[in-house]
Order: C-alpha cells, then structure tokens, then sequence
C-alpha cells in the first residue's frame, strides 16, 4: 500500500487544526484572568474555544484534569483516524502519555485516589480490589509498561515507566527506511533532549523550555511535509498546549485569586 496519498491528507488536516491552536498572544491575554470563570470566559474568543467548551466557572480540579486528558486522547485518536493504517498503533500508543503519571501509581502497586473511578480510561484497568487488573492491562498493551512479559526474554527491563513506554512506542512503528527513519529518530532524540534538561531546569523555567520545544516543532513539522514524523510532531505541539491549559485552569480552581501562572 503505498502511504503517500494518505499521509497528504493527513497533512493538509493538520495544518487545518494547528492554524487554529492558540498563538503566542492568546496566552498572553489569559495570563491576566484571575478567576477560573474569568480566564474560561476569556478563553471562548481564543483559539482555546473548542478545548474549553465542557468546563465551567464551577468545574472542580479533578473534572478539568480528567477533561483535559479527554482531549488528549480525542486528539490523538483523530490522527490516527487520518493516518496510513501501518502507523495507527504508535499514534494510539501516544494516547495514553497523559495517563502516564496513574499507571505509574499502579504499576508501583500504589492506589489512585477516588476520583480517578470516574476516569473511564482508568476505571477499565482497574479490579474490584483497586489494583490493576492484568487481564485488562494485557488486553490494552499495557502489561509491558508493569514491567511483566509474555516470554522468557532476559534482557534487561528498563525501570523507569517512561523508558519502557518510549521502547514499546518504537516497537509499534512499522518498516521505515531512509529519511523516514532519520526523521523519526530526530524527533526522539530531541523529545528525549528537552526532558533530561527539563529536569535540571528550575520551575521558573518550565514554560520557557516548553516554548522553545513548541517552537522547534513547529518548525520541523513544516520541513517534514507527507512524512510520518509530522504526525507526532503536531500531537506533541497539542500536548504541550494541553499541558499548558491544564495548568492555567487547576491553578485557578485550587488557588482562585492567587499567582496563577504555572
């Protein structure tokens, strides 16, 4: 099957969706929204007005987190509806990053807090006694994320959750030669780059090193055009904003009035 004709449709949809992210300027105005129903009514007129649709001045912390991860995965799950058959699987592997820091909890054995039931990602994972059930983790893909295997292989497993989430990502990626796998491997290195300086950052400058990673891929993705790369280039760009709304929107219900700006 030859992916060209629908990696340009892919293509022409995306950059549809990314000329209506929010802009430099739009986050600029709602920094100045003291009040989470200040910011949200203020957020309607930008292009943040399809992400703040579900949620109210009333909306509590645990309904815009769970909202926000909701839109994550609808983001994904579009791609990947748009995308060549072969690659679906790595672009719905990308859908569950957002859930990373949960499975985590459960992988170590650690229980969730209540509100996390309402999570219907979650919930499905989860046995009658709250601890994972490895019958649904194994049905979702998940089980290597634990740490547990199917064989008896006796490599080493990585530790960290995050390392054994990127080695399933690259598992999932089908046969891909020549620029197509420069360009994925580029795209690895340099999400793999902004986290080992993030975590040697100060807090001050989160969204500084955010940007400058919003910024590079945005600009990589208009150089890789009709390329699988462009696919994971822009989810990355609408996690990052995601991530960013997220902030803006718990800081405002848990501390109203307060210095809101994460």
């Amino acid at each position: 099957m030859n992916a060209g004709p629908r990696l340009a449709y892919a293509q022409a949809r995306l950059q549809a969706r990314l000329s209506r992210l929010p802009t430099a300027a739009d986050w600029q105005r709602l920094s100045g929204a003291r009040t989470l129903a200040t910011y949200l009514e203020e957020a309607r007129v930008t292009g943040l007005t399809d992400w703040v649709r579900s949620f109210s001045g009333l909306s509590q912390a645990h309904e815009l987190d769970r909202g926000c991860r909701a839109l994550a995965l609808d983001a994904a799950m579009t791609v990947a509806d748009w995308s060549p058959p072969p690659w679906r699987a790595a672009i719905e592997w990308v859908a569950w990053l957002p859930w990373l820091p949960q499975l985590a909890h459960l992988a170590r054995g650690e229980n969730l807090p209540e509100w996390s039931a309402l999570d219907a990602r979650l919930r499905a994972l989860i046995g009658e006694n709250g601890a994972p059930d490895p019958q649904a983790w194994q049905a979702s893909g998940l089980a290597v994320l634990s740490g547990e295997t199917d064989t008896r292989d006796t490599r080493a497993i990585p530790q960290d959750i995050g390392e054994r989430w990127q080695a399933a990502w690259h598992e999932r990626w089908p046969a891909c030669r020549g620029r197509c796998r420069r360009d994925l491997d580029g795209f690895s290195r340099l999400i793999q780059a902004h986290l080992e300086r993030f975590r040697g950052a100060p807090p001050a400058s989160a969204w500084e090193l955010r940007e400058a990673l919003r910024d590079r891929l945005r600009a990589d993705l208009h150089l890789h055009p009709v390329q699988p790369v462009a696919l994971f280039a822009y989810l990355a760009i609408v996690f990052l904003d995601l991530e960013r709304l997220r902030g803006a929107l718990l800081s405002r219900a848990l501390f109203d009035g307060g210095r809101l700006d994460l």
